[in-house]
């Protein structure tokens, strides 16, 4: 393999980036940049002129809203999304953005929710087609014009961020295998896509994060050649709600926070947009649960690795793999297995 070890880092989506790629030239930073800026545009929620910021101060009901979504963001978003709030059976779900500002997972602390306020946003937070619709436009020709987004209440708002940053991973991709870089590591918030091999000709070495809610420490490490590794964990992100401790993660079927021992997901699968969704489906529907869906995402064929790991009430942590993934760990601190 011959070539230069290049190195992209920055800032973006409110996180951080590297990009490692064995090529004889570099790939120009503009061409990166652009494909961030591409998919900020789109759909970053903090930014107001995005195209979904805008789509969620959009109040009305009798008309649409138009994305001219030139580079298929929404589509692809949309059906990625679709597809796997399909797969889980509503366990994945990008309009219950009005549900975490209730419960104040966004901007404003909130010290009291009561079932009733979780019933009355939930009645509109849901990712149902007479609650929020997406249509192509298309001209004469059949040729994609624009995207039309609708709302069956004027409260609806969207957020994609569940996905987003695995599709921007897909998409760095992209740019760089254009590029003709045939050995890379691209990681973007901790969600990462693997090609080729690294400088030493073996297969990129990933580490698993401890899930601890202080400090950085390694769990494991994962040898990922050609396929994407996403990880979703609510150990760093809680409050405190109704006196109690919750999760930041919510459940879209209950409108309410989650409570089991699932840490952290990591799920390893080719797309990182699929990934990245899969790992929330994971952290939602728990460790039993959880473990039952990827076996059965397994059995219709898809190309699906996990890791969970749990802690019971005492804090002792224990994990559980699929048998594939087991075999490739490399555990730094050992942990027991619980059997399925």
């Amino acid at each position: 393999m011959g070539g230069k070890l290049w190195v992209h880092q920055g800032e973006a989506q409110g996180t951080t980036y590297t990009i490692k790629y064995v090529a004889q030239d570099s790939v120009p930073q503009k061409a990166i940049d652009d494909e961030l800026e591409r998919v900020d545009l789109e759909m970053n929620a903090w930014r107001p002129e995005s195209a979904l910021s805008r789509f969620n101060a959009f109040s009305r009901t009798d008309t649409v809203f138009e994305v001219r979504d030139a580079f298929d963001v929404w589509g692809l978003l949309w059906d990625i999304s679709s597809d796997v709030h399909t797969e889980s059976k509503g366990a994945f779900d990008v309009a219950m953005a009005p549900l975490m500002e209730l419960w104040g997972f966004r901007t404003e602390h909130r010290d009291v929710v009561t079932q009733a306020m979780v019933d009355s946003v939930h009645a509109f937070a849901r990712f149902r087609t007479d609650v929020v619709d997406f249509n192509e436009a298309l001209d004469d020709d059949g040729q994609k014009t624009a995207g039309h987004l609708s709302k069956g209440d004027p409260r609806v708002s969207l957020d994609f961020n569940a996905v987003a940053q695995g599709y921007t991973v897909d998409g760095l991709a992209e740019v760089l295998q254009v590029e003709g870089v045939a050995h890379a590591m691209v990681e973007l918030g901790g969600e990462v896509k693997c090609w080729g091999s690294n400088p030493q000709g073996q297969a990129w070495r990933i580490a698993v994060d401890r899930p601890q809610a202080v400090g950085r420490s390694l769990q494991a490490i994962y040898p990922v050649e050609n396929t994407s590794v996403c990880t979703s964990g609510n150990y760093r992100k809680t409050t405190v709600v109704n006196g109690q401790r919750v999760s930041h993660t919510l459940d879209p079927r209950t409108g309410r926070p989650v409570e089991h021992s699932l840490l952290s997901a990591t799920v390893v699968t080719p797309s990182a947009a699929y990934a990245d969704a899969y790992a929330t489906v994971c952290m939602v529907l728990g460790p039993e649960d959880g473990a039952s869906w990827v076996d059965s995402l397994q059995q219709s064929g898809k190309p699906v690795e996990a890791l969970f790991i749990m802690a019971d009430s005492t804090d002792t942590y224990s994990f559980w793999a699929t048998p594939k993934m087991r075999g490739q760990l490399t555990w730094l601190s050992e942990l027991p297995e619980v059997n399925r």
